[in-house]
């Protein structure tokens, strides 16, 4: 009966052990992919963010402020900064045109985020802006 008894012993000390060291390497690898996981969502959300207020500001150029010259800057009131900059835009084929509008390559950037984890997005497109009179 004792050489029966020993083969239906269960796990020792020893396979325990190694049992918790494997589940615990398995849930700390867990936990790591899922903060990476959240991580990258939340980076992803910043990013669209960022975006869309650029494209807003394209939009406002040229219709409810001024398409002129220089660069401007401001703030959301969530923690994104952008900068706006308007240059003419040199076209190659000769003088323009004195009755056509004048072409302008206006950049929006888009900053956010910390030192450790900095953001940014630039657009880039051409506008007709009036010409001075």
């Amino acid at each position: 009966m004792t050489v029966a008894r020993r083969n239906q012993r269960g796990f020792g000390l020893l396979e325990l052990l190694v049992a918790l060291a494997v589940v615990a390497a398995s849930v700390a690898a867990a936990f790591r992919i899922m903060g990476g996981a959240a991580r990258g969502a939340g980076d992803a959300e910043r990013y669209t963010h960022a975006v869309l207020l650029a494209e807003s500001r394209l939009a406002e150029l040229g219709a409810s402020a001024p398409l002129k010259a220089g660069e401007s800057t401001g703030e959301s009131g969530d923690g994104f900064l952008w900068r706006v900059s308007v240059r003419p835009y040199q076209v190659s084929q000769g003088p323009p045109a004195p009755n056509l509008p004048l072409p302008v390559q206006v950049t929006v950037t888009v900053a956010w985020g910390s030192e450790e984890r900095p953001g940014e997005i630039s657009l880039t497109t051409l506008r007709l802006a009036p010409r001075p009179r």
